[in-house]
């Protein structure tokens, strides 16, 4: 009835969901209408519901058939958009690899590897990448700018197009409905300084999903588990050797315990239930430590951060805990060490004691 804030290795949402659904998860399927926006990221993305509002996607393989009531942003590793889809908003791309098969409303935007177009545009069409192959209608001015571009036969355009390719060689048969084609050297440029600059395009996506799936990640922990970190900030603060020594015991001792109910036959169930929240807690420890660290020094500083304060100084503390675990065996040791203290002040936080009271915000 309200918003959905989900996260899983396989997600499938059969019913329909009356506000926003924010997903983050390995297959993520979308059978049933989404009354307002989506934004979703995971490895495989499926979105068969309608949606009456926006869409913002990252993931490695995305695909929309269904109708969408606004704009669709999407950065991933490939994109199709079937014949079944309309998108009534604008489409805004950054993709390896876009297939465009469907209607799209208002304007298309789209940066790839490969371009393939052979569904129907309203509005403009700003379109760049390595190779493009078009084969359906635009009916608003186009921008394109490619090392390769192909015009189908049943391409058509009906306002002017700017275009730019390698060899300055495009066919553009009978695709231009009483307009013309322009060569433009600028286009060649700006896709060159696109595609060449920085990162590159792979990278900038990936960083892109990255960070996406965990900021969707911190922010479900921080809805749900707000109040547990602001009770384990409390104890961190009381006693840092504390944490880190139950940390360390439970870095070490659950795999034991895990081994010896996968050994007794009726304790097998714990053991997986046991092994899959070990798992969960190793995959996700640093976001769980950045979000635990953020709480620490809002109540170490007594500055009062709202909400989305805490979310996003949390991402900015994991990308920076990230980028300090790559450096060799330090990182290693630091790893283990921030988990240690982080699941050690989180667990203390449940012990009998003085420091077991709960603060309220």
């Amino acid at each position: 009835m309200d918003d959905l804030y989900i996260t899983g290795e396989t997600i499938d949402i059969n019913a329909a969901v009356l506000g926003d659904l924010v997903a983050a998860g390995g297959t993520i399927t979308i059978n049933d209408s989404i009354n307002q926006d989506l934004v979703v990221s995971g490895g495989n993305i499926t979105i068969k519901g309608y949606v009456a509002d926006d869409i913002r996607a990252a993931g490695g393989t995305l695909t929309i058939d269904s109708e969408v009531g606004d704009d669709v942003i999407i950065f991933g590793g490939k994109v199709i958009i079937t014949k079944n889809a309309i998108i009534h908003g604008d489409l805004i791309s950054f993709s390896g690899k876009i297939e465009m098969n469907g209607e799209i409303k208002g304007k298309i935007r789209a940066y790839a590897g490969q371009l393939q177009i052979n569904g129907k545009t309203d509005g403009e069409a700003i379109l760049k990448g390595g190779e493009i192959k078009l084969n359906g209608e635009i009916r608003g001015k186009s921008q394109l700018a490619a090392k390769n571009i192909e015009i189908g036969e049943n391409a058509k355009f009906y306002q002017d197009v700017q275009y730019w390719s390698e060899d300055n060689k495009v066919d553009f048969k009978n695709s231009l409905i009483d307009v013309k084609a322009n060569y433009n050297e600028a286009l060649g440029e700006e896709s060159k300084g696109f595609f060449h600059k920085g990162f590159g395009l792979g990278t900038l996506i990936f960083l892109t999903i990255c960070i996406l799936s965990a900021f969707l990640i911190i922010l479900i922990l921080n809805l749900l588990f707000r109040e547990l970190f602001s009770r384990a900030a409390v104890q961190l603060n009381e006693s840092i050797p504390k944490s880190l020594g139950i940390g360390f015991l439970y870095l070490i001792g659950l795999p034991i315990l895990i081994l010896l109910a996968f050994i007794i036959i009726i304790g097998i169930p714990i053991g997986f239930l046991l092994l899959f929240l070990y798992l969960f807690s190793l995959f996700f420890g640093h976001l769980i430590a950045a979000l635990l660290l953020t709480h620490y020094l809002n109540r170490r500083k007594a500055v009062s951060w709202n909400f989305w304060s805490i979310v996003f100084i949390a991402l900015l503390i994991a990308i920076i805990l990230h980028l300090l675990i790559l450096i060799p065996i330090l990182g290693f040791l630091l790893s283990i060490l921030i988990m240690a203290l982080s699941y050690g002040a989180l667990i203390s936080s449940f012990l009998p004691g003085k420091s077991s009271i709960q603060i309220n915000n």
